[in-house]
């Protein structure tokens, strides 16, 4: 019998409340949310397509509670991109794709201005690579906020071709409003193919980047891998070079914010 105690577990810290202050209907299918507040003075700068947590309280639930002894459930939480974070106003802004019945999509369809939000986080993100001078950025309509952050963290001079799966051609936009870029937009145009199966087949047949080039993909989890693998097997990208993301998983309600399909 092994009596050595088990340590103990890691306290998360507790989530920062902020407050809804502006709504924006971006396209037909993206919601843009900006929320602010003093508790927004503890929110570290995210890093490149870095993530937070939303957390979701039942109705009528008081979460975190102030009494140390309650015994209230940490409620249900969504993984989000924070978008852009300005210190100076404490102000923080996430984008939500319009994608039908859901915990955090439907809240976001209904959400009015002075509404409380927590947030929890943020953390992981890439680490841009100092010698980088090529990129690949590879991403469905989830992933379109930290494509946007990856753009704005690139070095001067950096190459980035950006390939981006969308609904259809209504949903094109800029990336950034500092970076320019000039993406290949892929519309699926209520077609029946499989999630990010276009960014699958624009990977299979395009020509080989260079050698030296780095890639971020980040989509629907089990097409990530695949194309993972294709980037490998048929362009020849070293491993090292490659950073995945499995944003969502087809048929799950809440997909860990660590499926990076390296195993």
């Amino acid at each position: 019998m092994n009596d050595t105690p088990s340590p103990p577990r890691k306290q998360r810290p507790p989530p920062k409340e902020a407050f809804i202050d502006a709504i924006e209907h971006v396209s037909p299918g993206l919601i843009r949310i900006s929320c602010s507040g003093p508790e927004l003075a503890q929110f570290a700068q995210p890093k490149p397509a870095g993530h937070i947590k939303l957390f979701f309280p039942p109705e009528g639930v008081v979460w975190p509670s102030k009494d140390p002894a309650s015994e209230i459930p940490r409620p249900p939480s969504r993984t989000y991109t924070p978008r852009r974070f300005d210190p100076a106003q404490n102000r923080l802004e996430i984008e939500f794709v319009r994608h039908g019945q859901g915990l955090a999509s439907s809240w976001a369809e209904r959400a009015r201005i002075g509404e409380r939000v927590l947030i929890g986080g943020p953390g992981g993100g890439y680490p841009v690579p100092e010698d980088i001078s090529d990129i690949v950025i590879i991403a469905d309509e989830s992933a379109i906020p930290g494509a946007g952050m990856v753009l704005e963290a690139l070095p001067h001079g950096c190459r980035a071709k950006v390939i981006c799966e969308i609904a259809n051609r209504s949903e094109e936009r800029a990336l950034s409003p500092s970076v320019a870029s000039t993406p290949v937009w892929l519309h699926r145009d209520n077609t029946s193919l499989a999630p990010s199966a276009l960014l699958e087949e624009y990977v299979r047949s395009m020509p080989t980047p260079a050698s030296d080039a780095y890639f971020w993909v980040a989509c629907e989890a089990a097409a990530m891998r695949r194309i993972r693998d294709l980037l490998i097997t048929k362009h020849g990208a070293e491993r090292t070079r490659l950073h995945t993301r499995g944003y969502w998983k087809f048929g799950e309600t809440n997909h860990p914010d660590h499926d990076y399909g390296a195993d």
